[in-house]
């Protein structure tokens, strides 16, 4: 194979490739890619988490680039809520819970595309939305004959034969 498609005549350098856009505004609907819990600098500020923990998950959305969302754990309602969105049972006082259980969940964000003090667009999630109930597949539908069906509703010993 030539490589020459894919290496600059001028310096020899890999071509790189077209950047990935930036989020637009609006709901989308992507999967977990990544989640940590850590501590954060601009989470110490409160008293109820001096340490400044925090859950960070990354969403992943096709033909975009990833989502970060960084969510202090004292905020319960926005734990929550992404709990929500992920299908996946919040945080309970005096159990363990593992984060872990958020990878590979799909969720539904709502975004806005923000400036940063220094002129940077980045991409704001400003909440996780429950997720349509369309986009886990549903089972398919089992064919029965009318005697199956009431055979199955009255548990009936299938090697039974009426007469």
């Amino acid at each position: 194979m030539r490589w020459d498609d894919f290496i600059d005549a001028d310096d020899g350098q890999v071509a790189t490739q077209a950047p990935e856009q930036l989020l637009p505004d609006g709901t989308h609907v992507g999967k977990i890619g990544w989640v940590q819990i850590g501590s954060k600098d601009w989470a110490k500020r409160d008293e109820q988490n001096p340490d400044g923990i925090c859950i960070t998950v990354r969403v992943d959305v096709s033909g975009y680039k990833s989502v970060f969302q960084s969510i202090p754990c004292h905020w319960r309602g926005a734990i929550e809520e992404l709990c929500r969105s992920a299908r996946v049972a919040p945080p309970a006082k005096g159990e363990d819970w593992d984060e872990e259980q958020l990878l590979d969940q799909v969720v539904s964000i709502e975004t806005l595309l923000s400036v940063s003090k220094a002129g940077n667009e980045f991409v704001k999630v400003t909440g996780f939305k429950p997720t349509s109930q369309s986009s886990t597949p549903k089972p398919k539908p089992i064919r029965q004959t009318p005697t199956q069906r009431i055979d199955a509703e009255t548990k009936a010993d299938p090697d039974d034969i009426p007469f």
